[in-house]
């Protein structure tokens, strides 16, 4: 075989969230990610590799593309598609959807509210004020 020595680093998530198969193949792509900028090997290559038929893979990779632990995305006509392993980059970004989303209202209750034209305290009239506005708008005055 030819990667029998060196190592990767896996996250916990991974190890417990997937079924030994998924996490098979899952493992498998991730040891072929040297620089982290994904793998193009086709799907025939990683079925010889896993040593299981290519419609395994395919369902394999389905599912991990759908759980969100891979993305796939189409290099061209009669092209491999180019796979990324997902796991840490979903979690950041959710993190940082969170952050955000915090942020966001935080900043609407330290705001002061802004005058509108129907959140505006209008002006206290007397009965003599209003009549005497009243004249004067219809001309009476």
């Amino acid at each position: 075989m030819k990667y029998e020595t060196g190592y990767f680093s896996i996250e916990n998530k991974v190890l417990t969230s997937l079924k030994p198969h998924l996490l098979k193949t899952y493992l498998y792509i991730n040891s072929l990610d040297f620089k982290g900028e994904g793998i193009w090997h086709s799907q025939q290559t990683l079925a010889d590799g896993l040593g299981v038929s290519v419609r395994s893979i395919q369902r394999h990779l389905k599912e991990l593309s759908l759980l969100n632990f891979i993305t796939k995305k189409r290099r061209g006509f009669n092209q491999t598609n180019l796979m990324r392993c997902l796991v840490g980059v979903v979690e950041k970004v959710k993190e940082k959807k969170e952050e955000m989303t915090n942020n966001f209202k935080k900043s609407f209750n330290n705001e002061k509210p802004k005058l509108r034209f129907n959140n505006f305290k209008g002006h206290e009239y007397s009965k003599d004020e209003w009549n005497s506005l009243e004249k004067k708008l219809l001309g009476w005055e």
